[in-house]
């Protein structure tokens, strides 16, 4: 996988959850922020929802709660980036690929001392002590690839431990994949007996689509 960057050409982001008063709220849809009205018309055409003005830390924003909690899309093997990273209030303290740091800059390169296995970075992070995974994923949506290029930034370790998989089916096949970017529902029973459910992106490989040259790029 490609290593975690900005993609400032990206037309919108695919978000899991909405924040109220700072706290995350799950949703059983996904949401999608743009600050281009046209985009945000055009999805709300494809997935439901209506456009409605939101701000973010970012600015202000256009924002449709879709109606749809699975969304096709075309995804090639730059798509997909992927690092552990631990963050302060302004900067980034630890960035690495599981392997070397990749920030700070002063440490680039260097082995960054995270276990190899996923499982015990997870274990690391629940105690404090290592970085979580950020997966990033660059993409066109194939009912209007000329749209541009979305993104969905995730921190969930189950979709951190697929990404190897889905890197590697993106690689193997050479050119871009239509596949359903899913937000998947996930129910269980604790120990103690008590229900618990959240959601979580996924993504399913479908078949293979080919786009023109100018579209070959999905993350810019």
């Amino acid at each position: 996988m490609a290593q975690l960057q900005q993609h400032p050409g990206t037309v919108g982001r695919f978000h899991a959850a909405r924040h109220d008063a700072g706290r995350p709220l799950a949703m059983g849809a996904w949401r999608v922020a743009t600050e281009d009205d046209q985009v945000a018309s055009a999805v709300a055409d494809l997935y439901g929802g209506m456009p409605q003005p939101s701000s973010s830390t970012a600015g202000a924003v256009i924002e449709v709660l879709t109606s749809s909690d699975r969304v096709m899309v075309l995804l090639e093997e730059v798509s997909v980036a992927f690092r552990m990273a631990a963050t302060g209030v302004d900067e980034s303290l630890h960035a690495c690929d599981g392997a070397r740091f990749l920030e700070p800059a002063a440490k680039r390169g260097t082995v960054c001392g995270c276990p190899p296995g996923l499982s015990d970075r997870r274990a690391a992070a629940l105690a404090g002590r290592g970085p979580s995974p950020e997966v990033r994923l660059g993409f066109r949506l194939a009912g209007r690839p000329g749209l541009g290029v979305f993104s969905l930034v995730s921190t969930s370790w189950e979709f951190a431990a697929e990404q190897p998989e889905l890197a590697d089916a993106l690689r193997r096949a050479g050119t871009p994949l239509l596949c359903a970017l899913v937000y998947e529902r996930v129910d269980f029973v604790t120990r103690s007996g008590v229900p618990v459910s959240y959601r979580r992106p996924r993504v399913e490989i479908g078949g293979a689509r080919v786009l023109s040259p100018a579209g070959m790029c999905l993350a810019v």
